[in-house]
């Protein structure tokens, strides 16, 4: 049987999701023909060891078996999975039961491949990424990269590699969105058959994500992969069975994993009966939750539980005096503002300010650069006071001195809010008491948000710790184990008043 003789028989939607798995460089919807859509498509397969590559060992061994015979009733269940993704890979008819003809030197060629190389290599760490993507349903890529690295050591370039195979990007594809916590794009890679549910699945996780380490394993993923579900637990097993007897099993399969996707079970009542829905639900608890970011209902229950616990960790004093009285607000100002300033004349970090230093109506955003030079070169602060340009007097001097001392780190953490202090934890486990210069903390970051990671200067003023006039949030939400970690380190690190 031809291709064409099936394929055109679908819808060019239908038609349209299928070119997109297989053919890499795919036009746009409206500028391409159904007819035009299939010839792409056995181009693509036309390339050497396409077909090889985008087959499972499941498949290739599904091939192998009918190259010379016809199937059987029995094959027919038996080899379900097989008939079915080769079917939607455009190798074999579901209608003839028969290699399409346009594949069948295709198939050969891939066949006489997988005898000279009958592991197939790293297919399997292929299978897992593809997993670990269905799971989550949506992804960063440099997050499923780092789970790579740390399990198979493979390097960025062979991971890059191996979600370029035919396989991967059956399955998965690529896309780029802006991320307010990285104030950039960000490449992330989504599991193709979500893709309608996507918006819904992020509107879920405003609900309940939750950040964390997840303890899987690895045969999970396998199961995930081949049968939808990690049917090595007893209670997906038992559902996986039920419903595979079920003439309705496809749509069933379907409604149920959207459910799991986003933790969103309202409805699966219409479809099944009270005996059946029990089973259901209570598979679900089991299964990860894209929702949850990857953690089942149970896990994601205990991990509720024990955040609260560790909240306590984290209890708000409203702040009253955690900043400088206003004499000493302006005061620093005036001696911060004339450092910017001498540092910009001299080193010109920004031309087009003219001017800083008693400048009213200044736009403080644009200083950035030129703050972040300064303490970048402390030494600056040597010259400031040799050369006196703003004719400050030694006791002022003395004053800027002290900013030599000063600290800086992109990843302080806010752990606390005293009355009268901000708590801030070092990288090396120090716990710093620290004032606002013009406000408290707390009406800045919501204590609801501690740990906040934060980047800043902090520096010595009238005998206080002081944040700089710009500090900067990182928006990571921690998980418990790392919340433990911090609260642990915070217990054991010695308070600090002073630099």
């Amino acid at each position: 049987m031809k291709l064409k003789d099936e394929y055109l028989k679908l819808s060019k939607e239908m038609l349209y999701e299928t070119y997109l798995r297989i053919v890499y460089n795919a036009k746009n919807y409206n500028n391409i023909t159904k007819n035009k859509m299939l010839e792409e498509i056995i181009k693509e397969y036309a390339q050497e060891n396409y077909l090889y590559c985008i087959c499972t060992k499941k498949e290739l061994d599904f091939l192998k078996y009918i190259k010379n015979k016809k199937l059987s009733v029995d094959d027919i269940e038996k080899y379900e999975w097989e008939i079915k993704k080769l079917n939607e890979k455009c190798i074999f008819s579901r209608v003839a039961l028969e290699v399409f003809e346009e594949q069948e030197q295709n198939v050969q060629e891939a066949l006489k491949t997988y005898e000279q190389n009958n592991n197939k290599g790293i297919e399997d760490v292929v299978i897992f990424m593809i997993s670990k993507v269905k799971t989550n349903a949506i992804m960063l890529t440099k997050a499923l990269t780092s789970i790579i690295k740390s399990m198979f050591n493979f390097d960025e370039k062979e991971i890059n590699s191996l979600m370029g195979s035919p396989l991967f990007h059956f399955y998965c594809e690529f896309n780029y969105e802006f991320f307010d916590f990285s104030k950039q794009e960000e490449e992330f890679v989504s599991y193709r058959d979500y893709y309608d549910i996507l918006d819904e699945l992020d509107e879920s996780r405003k609900i309940y994500g939750i950040a964390g380490s997840i303890h899987f394993d690895i045969r999970d993923d396998f199961d995930t992969f081949y049968y939808g579900f990690p049917i090595r637990k007893e209670k997906v097993k038992k559902m996986y069975n039920k419903i595979n007897k079920r003439d309705d099993k496809e749509f069933l399969f379907k409604i149920i994993d959207e459910a799991r996707v986003l933790n969103n079970r309202m409805g699966l009542d219409i479809f099944m009966d009270n005996e059946l829905l029990e089973v259901v639900n209570e598979a679900l608890d089991e299964c990860p939750c894209a929702a949850m970011n990857g953690f089942t209902p149970k896990e994601y229950n205990k991990q509720l539980y024990e955040k609260s616990n560790l909240d306590k960790e984290f209890l708000h004093i409203p702040q009253n005096n955690a900043h400088l009285c206003k004499n000493a607000a302006d005061h620093y100002y005036k001696l911060y503002f004339a450092l910017l300033d001498y540092t910009n004349k001299k080193y010109k970090i920004s031309p087009e300010i003219k001017r800083i230093y008693r400048q009213e109506e200044l736009d403080v955003n644009k200083l950035y650069g030129i703050d972040k030079y300064l303490w970048e070169h402390k030494e600056i602060i040597d010259d400031f006071m040799k050369d006196n340009d703003y004719n400050f007097t030694e006791e002022e001097l003395l004053e800027i001195n002290e900013f030599k001392n000063a600290i800086t780190s992109n990843h302080f953490v806010i752990v606390g809010f005293d009355r009268e202090y901000t708590k801030i934890l070092s990288d090396d486990g120090k716990l710093y008491m620290v004032k606002g210069i013009r406000t408290d903390f707390d009406k800045i970051i919501n204590s609801k948000e501690l740990p906040q990671i934060i980047s800043t200067t902090l520096l010595m003023f009238k005998g206080v710790i002081v944040f700089k006039s710009f500090f900067g949030r990182v928006d990571i939400v921690f998980g418990n184990d790392v919340r433990k970690e911090i609260v642990d380190k915070m217990k054991s690190a010695i308070v600090h008043y002073h630099l």
